[in-house]
């Protein structure tokens, strides 16, 4: 087995874990929505309850949004991990399993190429969820100032 050979297969089942991923709209509505549900839930209900403190080189107290997002992260790898665990359960049903080892690569390589095709999808997801969320956060910003500046117009002055 020559390294391109192992090369092609990561490249491959990557693209396909990539498109099954994007193809399959209830997957990736989840793992957007899922994370900005826990955000929502925890944000919230523990915004008043919990402080953080301050801690240097902040000057100011760490709002319970921004302390919360690390752990959102992992959570967001923790369920990409269980679905791409479920993700070779499916192909192995369906059948495409053992097309994969047909292939003249030893198991190992494919186990190996299927692990790090879940894992760039998760790091791929962990990079656009904080992205989305100041999208999210921005559009909010942008529909309250709208607000504000309608309010402002409508009231006598």
């Amino acid at each position: 087995m020559q390294i391109a050979h192992a090369a092609r297969a990561l490249r491959a089942l990557t693209t396909r874990e990539i498109i099954k991923f994007v193809q399959q709209r209830g997957r990736l509505l989840s793992a957007l929505v899922r994370p900005l549900m826990w955000l929502a839930v925890f944000a919230a209900g523990f915004y008043n309850v919990f402080g953080v403190s301050i801690i240097p080189p902040y000057k100011t107290y760490i709002t319970y949004q921004v302390y919360i997002v690390p752990g959102l992260l992992g959570i967001i790898l923790l369920f990409h991990g269980m679905q791409s665990s479920l993700s070779m359960v499916y192909d192995r049903e369906m059948g495409v399993m053992r097309l994969l080892l047909t292939a003249p690569l030893p198991r190992w390589v494919l186990l190996a190429c299927k692990l790090v095709a879940g894992t760039a999808l998760s790091v791929i997801t962990c990079y656009v969820f904080p992205r989305r969320l100041h999208a999210v956060r921005r559009d909010l910003r942008l529909e309250r100032l709208a607000l504000r500046a309608a309010r402002a117009r409508s009231s006598p002055g």
